[in-house]
Parts: structure tokens; C-alpha cells; sequence
């Protein structure tokens, strides 16, 4: 009889972990869908010319850029979740502004792979 109580409770202890996550998955993966589709409504708003576009999307971009460069001066270090939250964008394309940033030698990996991944001022 002990036995069975605590496969039960073990069980439903189970359940709720893993309703937990599944709730938190979905949440995330619900508030990135709505940046990529914010994304995509900017672009289709900016588009009316393809030189005005990309002159459009290259100063957002610039400014992006030093936006996150100014975080960067105030907080030491960031990932690339935090830069996603920091200018509402999706992970892709912050993890883009990152490397991008990185190539050009300003900041600094701090890590090889994965979501532990710094980024830091050089």
C-alpha cells in the first residue's frame, strides 16, 4: 500500500514538472513567433523601394547595433536572449547583430556554443 501512495504521488509530481516546462516552452516559443511577425511588419511597412528599403534597414540596423553596444558599456557582458529582449527582435537576428559585431572586432565571445554563450566589449 505505501508502495502504490508513493507511486502516485511520484507520478503526479512527475505531471506537474512536466506540465511546468511544457508551459514555459510554449510561452517562450509564443513570444518569439510575435517578434519574428513584429519583424516581418516592419519590413513590409519600411518596403516601397528597394534602395529606400535597404538604406531604411541599415540605419535600424546601425542603430540596433550601438544600442546594444551601449548595454554592453553599462551591464559588462550579455546574451544573445538578452539583446533579443533589449530590442524586441528575434534571437536569429540578435544572434546576427552579435556576430556581426564580433567580426568587425568590437566585442568578444566568452564561451564556445549553446545559450551560455557572453558576449563582451573588447
Amino acid at each position: 500500500m505505501n508502495y502504490m501512495l508513493i507511486f502516485i504521488i511520484g507520478a503526479f509530481l512527475g505531471f506537474l514538472v512536466a506540465w511546468f516546462w511544457f508551459n514555459k516552452k510554449e510561452k517562450e516559443t509564443k513570444k518569439e513567433a510575435g517578434r519574428v511577425e513584429r519583424e516581418v511588419q516592419t519590413e513590409r511597412e519600411i518596403w516601397y523601394g528597394f534602395s529606400e528599403f535597404n538604406e531604411k534597414m541599415a540605419g535600424i540596423k546601425r542603430e540596433r547595433k550601438r544600442r546594444v553596444l551601449g548595454e554592453l558599456k553599462k551591464v559588462g557582458k550579455m546574451r544573445t536572449s538578452g539583446v533579443a529582449d533589449l530590442l524586441d527582435i528575434s534571437r536569429a537576428t540578435a544572434f546576427r547583430y552579435l556576430e556581426e559585431l564580433e567580426k568587425e572586432g568590437i566585442i568578444e565571445q566568452i564561451g564556445k556554443t549553446g545559450h551560455e554563450v557572453e558576449y563582451k566589449l573588447k
